[in-house]
């Protein structure tokens, strides 16, 4: 007769034993390198994992992170979500464990909310997502390493047989040397928004113009013609710099999570929220480096700052931004030292397109340049009128 307590059960009583230092801010890593935040981040990944038990438990978690019923939009499940499921299908673990159960995911994705947006957000970051590779009833489980110049991307994974209870050995891989499925735990942060301090007054866009695009903008469809991963699937991203005239009011970098291709992608995410903007500046780029949210935000705001220096307009072009960004690594502003780091880590290649939109120019919807790109942009609540919708 088989006495081992069932799956969750055994997870409470296992996460009850892990550190408990989970302040609900980032004091503990605000002073910590780049370098050290990712070991912080990859350190919460591998104790996390070690926890689940793959050795007694990996069918389960198989099964859960195949379900389509749990899964959100582009196929993961968020770890937020749990507690629910737990609670649904497992109604006689006991609340206390439930709540702690819930205090152990908090900490991990606090652990990554410090690590993107550099404090605790309300939005879950931390996921589990099944990745086809060679079918198998027993996958790999692990996460991706941070991305080293002119090295292949790795990832750290275990499996059933390489656990025993709640320690496992990692294994570091290739991706493309992985020879069945793997189960990745994997932090994907959504929305970014920065308000900018306004030098001087800002003006009431709807007094320049009585006709204007709609409040705001959804992104239906994303055509790719250009990405750098097949495995891990682009991790797109889209960077907003919005003007009031000539000065920056707000800032705000929002992923694509249904961008999972090269070609055509559909789905629906809000892009651009005008508020008191009278023009907005759109960047494309594919983050494959495991860059802080906080710091793309940062960095592109620089380049494209810089961008448009160099082009001598106010609209700069991709090839404007990126040579900017080759600028900004001689390090000529007062950054901090891991704005330099994330710096060191972006390549131009992983900037694909910009183009400059006027709320108050019912023409502006233009192709972006380099052809690389091409987005559909539709306030989705609204009639379809005559505008161009792409981009």
């Amino acid at each position: 007769m088989n006495t081992r307590p069932p799956l969750f059960i055994a997870l409470f009583l296992c996460f009850s034993i892990l550190p408990a230092f989970a302040d609900n801010n980032c004091s503990d890593m605000d002073a910590l390198s780049l370098k050290e935040k990712e070991q912080r981040l990859t350190d919460a990944k591998e104790n996390f994992i070690k926890t689940l038990e793959p050795s007694e438990h990996l069918d389960q978690i198989r099964k859960l992170t195949t379900d389509p019923s749990y899964l959100d939009e582009v196929g993961d499940l968020s770890l937020r979500n749990l507690p629910e499921i737990i609670q649904k299908q497992y109604p006689q673990v006991p609340k206390a464990y439930l709540d702690d159960f819930t205090k152990q995911m908090e900490e991990l994705d606090r652990v990554a909310d410090c690590f993107h947006h550099g404090k605790r957000n309300k939005d879950s970051l931390m996921k589990l997502r099944y990745r086809k590779v060679k079918t198998t009833d027993s996958p790999y489980i692990g996460f991706l390493l941070p991305k080293e110049r002119n090295q292949p991307r790795t990832m750290k994974v275990a499996s059933s047989t390489s656990c025993q209870e709640k320690h496992c050995d990692f294994t570091v891989k290739h991706i493309n040397d992985l020879d069945k499925d793997v189960i990745l735990l994997v932090h994907r942060p959504g929305r970014h928004s920065i308000p900018v301090l306004s030098a001087k007054p800002i003006v009431d866009p709807s007094t320049t113009s009585t006709e204007r695009l709609p409040e705001r903008a959804y992104l239906l469809e994303l055509s790719l013609h250009k990405v750098h991963w097949h495995f891990t699937k682009p991790e797109i991203y889209v960077h907003l710099t919005y003007y009031n005239g000539d000065q920056v009011i707000r800032e705000d970098t929002v992923e694509i999570p249904w961008a999972r291709k090269k070609g055509v992608n559909e789905g629906k995410t809000e892009l651009i929220i005008w508020l008191d903007a009278d023009s907005v500046q759109l960047t494309v780029m594919e983050n494959s480096w495991d860059i802080p949210f906080r710091l793309i935000g940062k960095i592109l705001s620089k380049a494209i700052e810089v961008g448009m220096q160099l082009a001598s307009v106010i609209y700069p072009e991709i090839g404007h931004i990126q040579t900017a960004l080759g600028m900004l690594s001689h390090r000529f502003s007062s950054e901090e030292a891991e704005f330099y780091d994330a710096l060191d880590k972006m390549d131009a290649a992983d900037l694909l397109d910009t183009v400059r939109l006027q709320r108050t120019d019912m023409h502006s919807y233009i192709p972006m340049k380099t052809g690389f790109v091409k987005m559909t942009l539709k306030p989705v609540y609204a009639p379809k009128t005559s505008l161009s919708d792409e981009l």
